[in-house]
């Protein structure tokens, strides 16, 4: 039962810092800088575990699945359309993040994540028997719901998808389930439905022990540095004020006040 809030005292699991020492999650500052990898030390402080090397396979490969997908991409348009204003570096890397964070772009993973999760939850043994996998996806197009992390605007066949299932992490209950719903979703809806990463992605980690409800935790992580990449290539080399041209914008309203 979580603790009542108060402003009185704060609580952590997290880190610990006292006169000459810094702990992440019990393990010493020094060891981590001298010894550990990014990676396995994002999953020190997410997961709260020293991880195997599975898993730090697996959160890399997200890590770096994850950094940038180009100007196509609405969190990468966000963050170099607030860094024309010249404005701090960090604040149009927090416009990305807030872009990043729906449903519809960098959200989806975990979206998929609470999917597999779900079918995982509502199954008689795991792996998840087929012919239930079948029933779940039949019931969720039967009822109009979208599938997340299946299908993408710009990629018959997601390049990322390989590298990421490919992880060497022990475990493959969640990648065996996505590849089911995959096949799935092609016999009902056609082949440009295939995975793309938001469910590789959650399928890995979750593979890894991930839980589902850290699964966008990662990916914005990861985003972080296109973002960075690109707010630094907007402030060095292009002018200022990023918007459309009055050419681009097509207007729909009225000509005149109505009378």
């Amino acid at each position: 039962m979580p603790n009542r809030p108060t402003l009185e005292s704060w609580r952590t699991g997290v880190t610990l810092i006292r006169p000459n020492e810094i702990r992440y999650r019990g393990v010493p500052i020094d060891e981590v800088i001298a010894s550990w990898s990014f990676p396995a030390t994002v999953w020190l402080l997410l997961a709260g575990s020293r991880p195997n090397a599975g898993q730090e396979d697996a959160i890399r490969r997200v890590l770096v699945a994850a950094c940038d997908h180009g100007l196509a991409a609405p969190s990468i348009a966000a963050a170099r359309t607030v860094a024309s204003t010249r404005g701090a570096p960090g604040v149009a890397m927090a416009a990305g993040l807030l872009a990043f964070a729906g449903p519809a772009h960098g959200g989806a993973a975990g979206e998929c994540a609470r999917l597999l999760a779900e079918i995982r939850d509502g199954a008689s043994a795991w792996p998840v028997p087929a012919a239930e996998v079948q029933g779940a996806i039949d019931a969720r197009l039967a009822s109009g719901r979208r599938v997340p992390g299946f299908g993408h605007p710009y990629h018959p066949r997601d390049p990322r998808v390989s590298g990421l299932m490919t992880s060497s992490v022990e475990g493959s209950g969640f990648r065996q389930l996505a590849r089911e719903i995959e096949s799935i979703i092609a016999q009902a809806k056609g082949e440009r439905l295939a995975m793309n990463a938001d469910a590789a992605v959650a399928a890995v980690l979750m593979d890894a022990g991930m839980p589902a409800d850290a699964i966008d935790l990662v990916t914005s992580i990861g985003r972080c540095v296109g973002l960075a990449a690109h707010v630094q290539e907007e402030n060095s080399q292009e002018a200022p004020f990023r918007a459309p041209s009055l050419a681009s914008v097509e207007y729909i309203g009225p000509t005149a006040e109505a009378s």
